[in-house]
């Protein structure tokens, strides 16, 4: 991954469909928002209070359900994480949350 996060295509979905699904008026949707729109980078806007408590509510919520995953099935969700990072932006045609299947290629975002 490089310095810029909205340059890794598994990063740079992730963010898009969080300031998708939360908007701008919850404070990970706001997060996402920021970076992709260049305002600032992760660890700046991670470290704007509403931003970082947020994040780390929910990095602490994400690790607990993973640690109570049954072996097998942290296994395959390990996998799969790895599948989506190897596949790089052919598995996000349009990751950044505003296009969909059936837009023209030449009205998709670069």
């Amino acid at each position: 991954m490089t310095d810029d996060i909205t340059r890794d295509p598994l990063a740079r979905a992730v963010l898009a469909t969080l300031a998708h699904s939360r908007g701008p008026d919850d404070p990970l949707g706001s997060l996402a928002h920021t970076v992709l729109s260049g305002e600032a980078d992760l660890r700046t806007a991670a470290s704007m209070s509403w931003h970082g408590t947020a994040l780390h509510a929910e990095f602490a919520e994400a690790m607990a359900r993973r640690d109570a995953m049954a072996p097998e099935e942290r296994a395959e969700f390990e996998r799969q994480a790895r599948l989506l990072h190897n596949a790089g932006d052919s598995a996000f045609p349009d990751s950044d949350g505003t296009a969909g299947p059936d837009r023209p290629e030449e009205e998709r975002p670069q």
